[in-house]
């Protein structure tokens, strides 16, 4: 059989939910074809492909290696169950998005783990492809298994499964990867092994694994990416899916890192130091990737977006820029104590109705000890601010079981949705969401004991029946079990490898959905193998040695002792961003907090606030396309939604709906049910100036993507 031919694969598609997951077709993707001369990568996504096609990173990494002249780069995702069943009964191995092509056939496989729940998905997608899942049993027909993210900063529980482990950011990284194995092309697997390991921030387990006894030498420095404000190194012309995706827009990353010290966050020390982008070079891009792609919303993605220094020029850029777009600027991270006049004026703008208060503590002092620097008085303000502007909704986020939690700190919680209750005199929806602290490697809570699962329900129960008799308060929390394990992974060793391969056998997979995870599997698993998982959980001595010790974030022990005794003493350390430098460790002549800075203005120009004319009826054309081939297993909602795009792409003078979240006017015709071809179906669009029956056939043949012509 040819390395490079397709699996054959439509005959299953109509038996399985979503297939649109499975058959390529995304607009923007680049297609290059895997060839023997070049080094050929699959970028991999152990979550199912709603999640994963929203990642940031892996749009990241497939765009550099695409534009290498000597490499080429498709991906994968988690198949649903359903989906993989389907393959083991007819033999077939999982294969890539674009090109169909079994994933043992590639040069590297390349995972990126965002969260410890995805690690039993990395040995379902290697067991689905026919790969060995320990690596020493690999032999040189296999591709070169590489994983980076934040979740795999403690490499040990995954290293038996892993030829190599990046620590740290990947945009350079991954290019000296792809040069490591052009030279060693040709090679045995052991030496390409010893090339991988010669480059900074790898961790290659079959080599460094000699040098154990001696953690000096072992020593692994995290890599930083410090030419971030290269707009080279972006993902240009995101992947457009046909299928819904979880975050449905446009992401544009405007720093990297964060300086504010919270003692719980594995993010924040992790991303260090803060690196921001030049809002003059990110704003033309912004600008033309959604007039090309007709793109709703545009979110500024960063740790804390509010922290960003250009953030206000930026957003009134855009907001001036676009708003005669109908686009919705996103800002996922926004702090309510940097809400201003301003911001609260183009927030009203948007129709943004929702304010996200995450005081993580209830009472100042648990709020101290986590150095959340964030008041009472600014988290009520925040709430003032919103019921004088009319939003409808606030989200409140809380962790419980803390270090040096108590009882009174549950109460406060407590005392203060009270004063917000008596703030909004009612007049919100508070959604709560609860949360259980779990300690992570690399922050100064890494010592932290977790609470026993029966502690943290018997809180969470407590708050939801103080809270019960408010109808427009709603409490949730996320599966307790889940964070247990979360929490015994990323602090695990080389046992907790034993333990992932055990519970994978078992039937663990998909543990980060509520439909899939079964604690009781992991809990048989470690009897299985004599593991007391509350090692994992329990506080440990700072004067012990760590499974991650060899790694270095930069960060020094020292640091994060002196931040773990001030967290003893409720003592705060303030944003090395407005103060002096806290000594962390992770800056130096070479690497450091870099700003930006910006001649943009910081205003709502007038000219370009929204028309509110009444609505005159235009003219209306009617537009005929295909639904052809794999097409037929794209559902009519998500069809829909792509049509919308491509005529908001199309610049013409389109008229919109009119209310809270206005659309293009268009009525589409009779709904094709999943696996039925249509050769003239159409929609109606409505246009606010004549054009010729011609002039708009023009220009929708030019638009319309290749898989659904006219």
């Amino acid at each position: 059989m040819n390395k490079y031919e397709s699996v054959d694969y439509a005959d299953i598609l109509a038996s399985v939910n979503k297939p649109s997951r499975y058959i390529n077709h995304e607009i923007n993707a680049y297609l290059n074809k895997p060839t023997s001369d070049k080094i050929n990568f699959c970028f991999a996504f152990p979550d199912v492909y709603e999640i994963g096609i929203s990642h940031l990173g892996l749009k990241i990494l497939y765009t550099i290696i695409n534009n290498a002249n000597d490499a080429t780069a498709d991906r994968v995702y988690a198949p649903w169950p359903d989906f993989s069943e389907v393959l083991q009964k007819s033999g077939r191995p999982l294969f890539s998005v674009e090109h169909k092509l079994p994933l043992k056939n590639f040069d590297v496989i390349g995972f990126t783990l965002q969260s410890e729940l995805t690690f039993t998905n990395v040995l379902f997608i290697l067991d689905l492809s026919g790969i060995s899942l320990l690596s020493t049993e690999r032999t040189s027909e296999d591709p070169i298994i590489i994983s980076g993210g934040p979740a795999i900063s403690n490499p040990e529980p995954m290293a038996d499964f892993f030829d190599a482990i990046l620590i740290g950011d990947g945009e350079e990284a991954i290019l000296e990867i792809k040069d490591a194995m052009q030279k060693t092309k040709n090679k045995t697997r052991f030496e390409k092994l010893s090339a991988l390991s010669e480059i900074e921030g790898l961790f290659v387990p079959q080599i460094h694994s000699s040098k154990e006894s001696n953690t000096e030498a072992k020593r692994i420095n995290i890599r930083k990416f410090s030419d971030f404000d290269n707009m080279e190194y972006t993902h240009l012309n995101q992947l457009i899916p046909w299928q819904q995706a979880t975050h449905n827009r446009y992401v544009a990353e405007i720093m990297r890192g964060c300086s504010r010290g919270c003692r719980f966050c594995h993010a924040g020390m992790f991303y260090r130091p803060v690196r921001e982008r030049s809002p003059e070079k990110m704003l033309p891009q912004i600008i033309e990737e959604v007039k090309k792609y007709g793109w709703e919303e545009v979110a500024l993605s960063s740790l804390s977006s509010s922290d960003y220094t250009c953030i206000k020029p930026l957003i009134f850029s855009l907001y001036n820029s676009l708003k005669q777009s109908e686009v919705n600027l996103s800002l996922p991270s926004l702090r309510v104590d940097s809400l201003d006049e301003d911001l609260i004026k183009m927030m009203n703008s948007l129709n943004q109705r929702n304010l996200t208060i995450a005081p993580e503590a209830g009472s100042q002092r648990l709020r101290d000890i986590i150095n959340k620097n964030l008041s009472e008085e600014e988290i009520l303000k925040g709430i003032e601010i919103a019921v004088e502007n009319g939003w409808n909704v606030v989200k409140l986020y809380f962790m419980i079981g803390l270090p040096f939690e108590e009882q009174q700190d549950i109460e406060a919680i407590l005392d203060l949705i009270n004063k917000i209750i008596q703030i909004s005199r009612k007049k919100l929806q508070i959604n709560i969401t609860l949360s259980p602290f779990v300690p992570k490697p690399f922050t100064p809570f890494q010592w932290a004991a977790m609470l026993d699962a029966e502690t943290i329900l018997e809180r969470v129960r407590y708050i939801k029946q103080s809270l019960k008799r408010y109808r427009f308060i709603k409490v949730s929390y996320h599966e307790i079990e889940s964070s247990l394990l979360e929490a015994i992974i990323s602090r695990g060793d080389h046992q907790v490898g034993e333990l992932i391969l055990k519970a994978y056998k078992n039937g663990a997979r998909f543990d980060g959905w509520n439909e899939y995870f079964n604690f009781e599997v992991w809990k048989k698993s470690a009897e299985q193998i004599n593991l007391d998982l509350s090692t994992y959980t329990a506080e440990l001595s700072v004067n012990s040695h760590l499974p991650w010790d060899y790694v270095n974030l930069r960060i020094s022990k020292q640091f994060l002792l002196s931040e773990w005794e001030k967290a003893k003493s409720a003592s705060t350390t303030p944003d090395c961003r407005i103060s002096e430098c806290t000594n962390c460790g992770v800056c130096n002549s070479e690497l450091k907090n870099v700003f930006a800075s910006t001649t943009l203005t910081a205003d709502i120009s007038e000219s370009s606030a929204k028309e509110t004319a009444d609505y005159f009826p235009g003219f209306f054309y009617r537009v005929f396309y295909s639904k052809m081939g794999n097409m037929q297993f794209v559902s009519y909602l998500d069809l829909m939604r792509m049509i919308y795009r491509i005529v908001r792409a199309s610049e013409l003078p389109i008229i919109y709906s009119q209310g809270f979240n206005p659309h293009p006017r268009i009525t589409f015709g009779p709904p094709l049910s999943i696996g039925i071809q249509g050769e003239k179906e159409y929609f109606d669009v409505e246009i606010s100036k004549y054009y010729t029956s011609e002039k708009i056939e023009s220009i929708f043949s030019k638009i319309l993507p290749c898989h659904i012509p006219m």
